[in-house]
């Protein structure tokens, strides 16, 4: 069988970047590279066609995104740029097709109109109809315009594709309170566990302070900015005898003038986050915004850490904390905080507890939900589900 996936956010590295991506080499690993064709419809992406693989590039000039827009099209698509998948997934013999997106309607109208009996499944980033809604308010009116015509694409999308995808039990109140329907499957955020593959422990980069390491680690996103000035404020100052606070992450070398602290390292960017893990006792994410599921949480998980995060940074992990082992991870390894006071009151828990760096449980949480290898069961449960309904007569 050949297999098509259409995205547009390959190349970034936002949280929707990973998790295209991810979508992309599981579906490859599930099936093979020789049986999946790319189709990239990023604007970052140069224009390129060669064996399995073909992207677009950016439109020419204002007045060619204008075109579009009189199309039906977002700025992503031109009407001719629709024929030619058609025409690849045609010459191709494509037997199943993933849409990274929710707002790709009309391609999938003509895909479904063209091959009626193709499969094609279609996954929520996020839902236009909310954040582009939005987006609207504070944006050009080039942008305004792209803006509502995605929100109608994404009516059309829900309208012609077979399966709709979300992260999580929250996201699926999204497509239901603007379409009145709800999702086909969750396919949750899934990260690989990369320091299985370090041959040689990397060195500690931790300083000899005596106290117990708490790393952050983000981007300059702004919930993360807010959420880090936040827990300084409110709960750092008043444990600092016992912890110190590591901040990593692309960025955040923005906060090294405003923690003008001895127990507070702003570090930054940094080539490789898996030293800070490895040697940190506890991982934070005070985050109270935002959307989705934090890529940050499944790679605390991933290394089996000790972690204190918000409702919002532990949205579609901490559920899973119910399905099994409550009694030795829930509020014992991995920590609800939303106040000031729950944050310091685990955290004056754990300064006397001799707390492991790597603990077996959270990492077979991560492995059974949240890994590489889960991520394959869930496509896979896409894929044949289907597929099979495809077959089922009537449909």
């Amino acid at each position: 069988m050949k297999y098509m996936f259409i995205s547009k956010e390959l190349n970034l590295t936002s949280g929707a970047g990973v998790g295209a991506r991810m979508h992309r080499d599981t579906l490859i690993n599930l099936v093979g590279a020789d049986n999946v064709f790319i189709v990239d419809v990023s604007v970052q992406a140069a224009p390129l066609k060669k064996e399995n693989y073909i992207a677009y590039g950016k439109y020419k000039n204002p007045f060619e995104r204008i075109i579009r827009h009189i199309q039906g099209n977002v700025y992503l698509f031109s009407d001719n740029i629709i024929e030619d998948i058609c025409s690849i997934i045609e010459s191709q013999n494509i037997n199943f097709v993933f849409v990274d997106d929710s707002f790709f309607g009309r391609l999938v109208k003509k895909i479904k109109t063209k091959f009626p009996r193709l499969p094609v499944v279609s996954f929520f980033h996020d839902v236009k109809a909310e954040l582009f809604a939005i987006w609207i308010k504070r944006s050009r009116f080039i942008d305004k315009i792209d803006f509502m015509i995605g929100i109608k694409n994404e009516a059309i999308n829900v309208k012609y594709t077979d399966k709709n995808i979300v992260l999580n039990k929250r996201e699926d109140e999204l497509p239901f309170k603007h379409y009145n329907i709800h999702s086909d499957f969750y396919l949750p955020v899934c990260v690989d566990r990369n320091y299985c593959y370090i041959e040689k422990k990397p060195e500690d980069p931790y300083k000899e302070t005596g106290k117990k390491h708490i790393l952050f680690v983000g981007t300059s996103y702004y919930p993360n900015i807010e959420g880090i000035k936040w827990f300084y404020i409110n709960v750092f100052k008043y444990v600092r005898q016992y912890y110190d606070l590591y901040i990593v992450g692309k960025g955040l070398e923005c906060l090294k003038d405003y923690f003008d602290d001895n127990d507070v390292y702003v570090i930054g960017f940094c080539e490789d986050l898996s030293s800070f893990y490895i040697y940190s006792d506890i991982v934070i994410a005070p985050l109270t915004d935002g959307g989705g599921m934090k890529i940050k949480t499944a790679e605390a998980f991933s290394y089996g850490k000790v972690f204190l995060g918000s409702t919002e940074s532990l949205q579609g992990y901490y559920e899973k904390l119910d399905l099994y082992k409550e009694n030795t991870i829930k509020e014992k390894l991995i920590f609800l905080c939303d106040t000031a006071k729950r944050y310091k009151e685990v955290l004056e828990m754990l300064k006397d507890t001799d707390v492991k760096k790597e603990n077996p449980e959270i990492i077979d949480i991560f492995e059974e939900h949240f890994s590489p290898r889960a991520a394959k069961v869930y496509m896979k449960n896409i894929i044949d589900f289907a597929i099979n309904d495809m077959q089922t007569p009537n449909k």
